[in-house]
């Protein structure tokens, strides 16, 4: 019998794991730009000429660009996503922004954005919004990372992205 290669094995595990209730509204995507981080704007690909959308990748919060290791989390996904071709999971339509909230799959390198950031110290896992399955096996690369004092973690005490921008809101006189 026939044994799958391991990165085969953990691409399907992780993509049951992360898109099993969505797997039929999958859409494969040109991306367009790369915003920062954690959001893109792609075009879904196909025989009809679509209009480019705003994604937000799902379950992470990556520093804004004005924070400490914004740019490096920019430069990361854009290295790796700029121009590809990727398989967008939608998991919920975005409430603020109204842009699609989703999982990002760079099929070609088998590879999930979310464990790239994470694991390179560039991401939080959000716990307000991650809620899948997947998000412990993301959860436990984030306290790899920490551990290894990668990335945002090489701080001491590193301010997440919901915090900073908090702090940023002028505050309003009563």
């Amino acid at each position: 019998m026939r044994h799958l290669p391991f990165p085969l094995i953990f691409l399907c595990a992780v993509g049951f794991a992360l898109f099993t209730a969505r797997i039929a509204h999958a859409f494969p995507a040109e991306v367009l730009s790369v915003h920062d981080g954690d959001s893109i704007t792609a075009r879904r690909v196909g025989p009809v000429r679509h209009k480019s959308d705003k994604v937000r990748v799902y379950g992470i919060d990556c520093p804004e660009l004005d924070q400490p290791y914004g740019e490096e989390a920019r430069e990361l996904t854009a290295r790796i996503l700029d121009g590809k071709t990727v398989e967008i999971v939608p998991a919920q339509k975005g409430k603020s922004y109204r842009r699609e909230v989703g999982g990002i799959v760079l099929l070609g390198d088998m590879l999930v954005i979310q464990d790239t950031l994470v694991s390179a110290g560039l991401a939080w896992v959000d716990d307000r919004f991650c809620k899948l399955p997947v998000c412990d096996l993301w959860r436990l690369h984030q306290r790899e990372a920490k551990a290894a004092r990668r990335g945002l973690w090489a701080d001491d005490a590193p301010v997440p992205p919901w915090t900073w921008r908090k702090m940023k809101r002028p505050q309003r006189v009563k």
